[in-house]
């Protein structure tokens, strides 16, 4: 990961936030979930992309995205069927929240 304070301005947000993604166990995630925290972000569609429109406040897509069921809050019944301690998924931080895609295989 690229500290903020020496990535190049003329980065576009996706490619920032591209950079900032990586690959996180669950455990690792396990706060985030907790505190409420962790959106989910459906394997069909690009975690930088959702990241970058939840970044950029842009309400009108995010909504379509929860109406179309590719993005939501992390569930019990989903930590459950999808996450074991060492599973991993991309993640990337778009304060408060944590952005995050079980990682394909």
């Amino acid at each position: 990961m690229i500290e903020p304070d020496i990535m190049p301005d003329s980065l576009t947000l996706k490619e920032k936030l591209n950079l900032e993604t990586a690959a996180i166990p669950w455990k690792d995630l396990q706060i985030c979930f907790a505190q409420g925290k962790l959106l989910i972000v459906d394997t069909t569609a690009d975690v930088v992309d959702i990241a970058s429109l939840i970044s950029e406040n842009n309400a009108k897509k995010v909504k379509q995205l929860i109406r179309n069921t590719e993005i939501a809050f992390a569930t019990t019944e989903w930590i459950k069927t999808h996450c074991q301690e060492d599973t991993l998924l991309w993640a990337v931080v778009v304060a408060p929240y944590v952005v995050a895609q079980l990682k394909k295989i």
